[in-house]
């Protein structure tokens, strides 16, 4: 008999101590993660059934850790808890990055050959776009097994020499689990037709065809709404409102010998079918799944459409409790299972829906016998989040020449938890959405954009590469990388961008084809053209190395390299950019945007040494024009805490400029307090 929690706390997260103990020798989990996890699973699952759910999550925990590599052990204990706050993100597409040739698509042992690449550029965790088994109607997020690397990329071995590679070149790597749903190529739907009922049960389906309308929302785009069978309304935002018109596909199952038509619920394309996440079996499986990965060396799990894992009707079927518990399950089975790993929300939501994706703050007692021990301190849910609405909001920024936008954007961020991290991005493998923006902002940067791409989401985003969208204006894309590597965040940065790639139509086209050859035939599907693929080209290794090698002052595509080359480094070295505190600087241009990057280093073991402060002052014109410019550098607001403050040294002279190894001229003015200086049209600068 598992103990009960107190019913009469909170179930989510208030009865938890804020200290407890995890050993690898005593307990599979010490007794406030356990009664977090039961009180997480009586949410989901209810009572009886948490009877026999939490000792099978036990077992399987326990077999994961005993089965961790010696390496990942000790990088357990050595590694510090909040280690991926300073990291700098490269994701590919393993096929695209890097080929030999446009029509050799890459393997896992190709790869090997771009990390000195990616080593000279700086960056520090890959991210491996989808890599599983697949039958690529949806770029590998259509997952037919959850442990086979796709054959086409040298399987799981060239895989593992792949990791082993880079992890000796001390790179860390990030990958994405997919949960939310499968391939309908996998082995439980492939089961569920053909008449398994436990396997059928993995997956949201109903008997009869949905009664629904269509609605065109302002802030949700295309909408269905479905009359329940008892009655209520659930209302569910179209992902892909270009490829279906519903959430439910028909298909003939096998049912007690006979054939019978069920409709089955997909979040995105109708081939991907969503998991039942109230079946105990698909949450297991999902721990099991996760640890398999994580033995193999996976140190960010990016897990996919979190906020559709569990779908009730009457609801959005996004951000729902139990969906939380969910999450704070498999939050605490990692941090049993693989204490160095973090997992990273791919929630494309209002910053009010993704804050409580990180959960709270709790404090564990790590023990590894044979390694050492140490206290940890993690949220209860995930460690780091996609910041959505900046990202719209920094290109609506730089194409009105006006700081507002991000501003405003800034200002609607809440706080989070120390050790947590927002992830920022400029554009990611997916469209620049433009979900997460007032009407009005999402029109100005659709506009502004859609003659330089391709329309997604009928209107929700615009697909199309970095350069594309600045006119392949070198200045105007060092600059928006400029903002990037100096806001609060862990940037990540799409393959190619870099080099200043451009769109390729014939891709798309290309992949259009491929992709409805790939489809089931009776799968009604309105359009194969997936736009995102103006941006997912191969990209050759030559192409790469030559841009690199070749002096910035001779070509457009390597000045962006270099450039780029020198904020991740100086980023990396200066920890006012990497975990600095952000204040806002006030201009008298709204063109400037301008802030300060802080950093208090209070590690010191003489109790009478003062703290060291480093600072950076940031500053871009986001003109076409050069800008003389005003900064009240050190205004305070009014109920602002002087004492949590550290003032910025300004005065008449130079500041070194970083970013050019340059010294920049101020002038002081005595009565305002304001530095004064010119900047040239697109002009950044970090003013140390």
């Amino acid at each position: 008999m598992i103990s009960k929690p107190n019913l009469s706390q909170p179930t989510h997260s208030g009865f938890v101590p804020s200290i407890s103990s995890m050993s690898y020798s005593g307990p599979i989990f010490p007794l406030p993660v356990q009664q977090r996890i039961i009180a997480a699973l009586m949410e989901v699952y209810g009572i009886e059934e948490t009877e026999t759910i939490y000792p099978r999550i036990e077992s399987c925990v326990k077999k994961i850790r005993e089965e961790r590599p010696d390496a990942l052990l000790q990088q357990d204990i050595e590694r510090e808890e909040d280690w991926f706050r300073t990291e700098v993100v490269y994701m590919f597409y393993t096929t695209q990055f890097g080929v030999s040739e446009v029509e050799k698509p890459n393997t896992f042992d190709d790869l090997i050959l771009m990390l000195d690449y990616l080593k000279a550029l700086g960056v520090s965790t890959l991210y491996i776009l989808p890599f599983l088994k697949s039958p690529m109607i949806d770029a590998g997020f259509d997952v037919s097994d959850f442990r086979a690397v796709r054959e086409e990329l040298g399987g799981n071995d060239a895989f593992d020499r792949f990791m082993a590679a880079a992890k000796e070149r001390g790179f860390k790597i990030k990958a994405d689990l997919i949960l939310n749903h499968v391939s309908d190529q996998h082995p439980w739907f492939q089961a569920a037709v053909k008449g398994d009922t436990q396997k059928l049960n993995y997956f949201i389906y109903r008997d009869t065809a949905p009664v629904y309308n269509l609605e065109t929302s302002e802030t949700e785009g295309e909408v269905a709404i479905y009359q329940e069978d008892d009655g209520q309304k659930s209302s569910r935002r179209l992902i892909f409102p270009d490829i279906s018109d519903s959430h439910y596909r028909k298909q003939w199952i096998l049912e007690n010998g006979d054939l019978r038509q069920k409709h089955f619920y997909h979040t995105f394309y109708p081939h991907q079918l969503d998991l039942n996440w109230f079946n105990a079996d698909v949450l297991l499986e999902s721990i099991d799944i996760m640890g398999y990965w994580a033995n193999k060396g996976i140190d960010i799990f990016r897990l996919d459409a979190i906020p559709f894992f569990t779908k009730k009707p009457g609801t959005s079927g996004e951000n729902l409790p139990t969906t939380h518990a969910v999450v704070k399950i498999l939050s605490a089975c990692l941090q049993a299972m693989a204490p160095c790993t973090v997992i990273q929300a791919e929630a494309c939501q209002w910053p009010k829906d993704i804050r409580p994706y990180f959960g709270e703050e709790e404090k564990f007692h790590l023990n590894i016998p044979d390694y050492g021990q140490k206290m940890l301190t993690r949220t209860d849910e995930v460690q780091i989040a996609y910041h959505f609405p900046w990202m719209p909001a920094i290109w609506a920024s730089v194409i009105t020449e006006n700081a507002e936008p991000f501003w405003k954007a800034t200002s609607e961020t809440p706080m989070i938890p120390e050790t947590a991290s927002w992830a920022i991005f400029l554009r990611v493998h997916d469209e620049l959405t433009l979900e997460m923006v007032d009407p009005v902002t999402r029109r100005l940067v659709y506009n502004a954009l859609i003659g330089k791409g391709a329309s997604f989401r009928a209107g929700l985003g615009v697909s199309g590469r970095l350069a594309n969208f600045l006119d392949n204006n070198p200045t105007r894309i060092i600059q928006i990388f400029s903002i990037l590597l100096s806001i609060p965040g862990i940037p990540i940065i799409y393959y190619g961008d870099e080099i200043a790639e451009q769109n390729n139509a014939t891709f798309m086209l290309d992949a259009a084809r491929e992709r409805e050859q790939a489809a089931d035939k009776d799968v009604e599907v309105k359009s194969f053209i997936d736009t995102r693929d103006l941006a997912r080209a191969p990209i050759t290794r030559e192409r790469f190395t030559e841009v690199a090698k070749t002096p910035s002052s001779q070509d457009e595509a390597s000045s962006v390299f270099h450039c780029l080359q020198r904020m991740i480094r100086l980023r990396k070295n200066q920890n006012a950019l990497s975990r600095g505190t952000f204040t806002p600087v006030t201009a008298n241009s709204p063109s400037v945007l301008s802030y300060i990057r802080t950093y208090t280093d209070c590690h010191t073991q003489d109790p009478d040494t003062p703290p060291v402060h480093s600072q950076c002052l940031v500053i871009h014109n986001l003109a076409e024009s050069a800008v003389k410019v005003a900064l009240r550098v050190n205004h305070m607001d009014s109920d602002e805490d002087i004492s949590l403050r550290k003032p910025f040294c300004v005065k008449t002279g130079d500041f070194l400029d970083i970013l050019t190894n340059q010294n920049v001229y101020t002038s002081l003015n005595e009565a305002t307090g304001e530095i004064q200086l010119t900047l040239d049209p697109y002009q950044s600068v970090w003013l140390v």
